[in-house]
């Protein structure tokens, strides 16, 4: 059994500047016809900008280090999980071989015990897996976290109004590509975060009361 490689993708994301009409009424106070309805507010010019985000969390040395950490994860856990597999299969083929000259029952004692074990084997793989993938959910949510403060400040500085996705522009100015910028940012603002693996909450095993 050969363990699932552990992969994420980082969805693409896009800043939105929404514009907010006002409208007043005035209600009227004689016999004069109503107020005519405020002439809702325009919103500003776009000012865009946009960045590869696949790219800086490739390119970073944060995201670099940290998917270099999740490979290292993955062949630990196959390293691990080696000999009961193993084992396992040794078994199996074992089994196959005496299947034809044992009884019925016997037989069938023996291929529930090896899918059970089979069972619990390819829970713990999941289980570690999960872990893995846990751990990089939340090395990836600290790097989103010193990203946010990065890119406002870009904005800023260069008075932009919008920020896409790579992704989603077509055809743009590379003089509009902040993705080398925030990148050379990130890299002295989060050089490093450590991936940990989170075990899965255990489900509570105590059953409710019979009403």
């Amino acid at each position: 059994m050969r363990t699932t490689k552990v992969a994420t993708t980082l969805a693409a994301f896009a800043v939105a500047v929404l514009a907010f009409g006002t409208a007043a009424t005035a209600q009227p106070v004689a016999p004069k016809p109503a107020a005519p309805a405020a002439v809702a507010t325009k919103a500003p010019p776009a000012t865009i900008l946009f960045l590869d985000r696949g790219t800086v969390l490739r390119a970073s040395a944060v995201g670099t280090d940290m998917y270099k950490q999740v490979e290292s994860l993955a062949k630990k856990m196959e390293a691990d999980f080696s000999p009961e597999n193993k084992k396992l299969q040794a078994d199996v083929q074992a089994f196959q071989k005496q299947a034809t000259v044992l009884t019925p029952e016997v037989r069938q004692q023996k291929v529930k015990e090896l899918e059970n074990r089979r069972q619990a084997f390819q829970k713990k793989v999941q289980d570690r897996q999960a872990a893995i993938q846990a751990g990089l959910a939340n090395s990836r949510t600290q790097v989103e976290k010193a990203l946010g403060p990065i890119l406002e400040k870009i904005m800023n500085e260069r008075s932009a109004n919008l920020l896409l996705d790579r992704g989603l522009v077509v055809l743009g100015a590379s003089a509009l590509d902040v993705t080398q910028v925030v990148i050379q940012r990130l890299n002295v603002a989060l050089p490093k975060v450590t991936v940990t693996p989170v075990a899965p909450k255990v489900a509570a095993a105590a059953k409710p009361p019979a009403g």
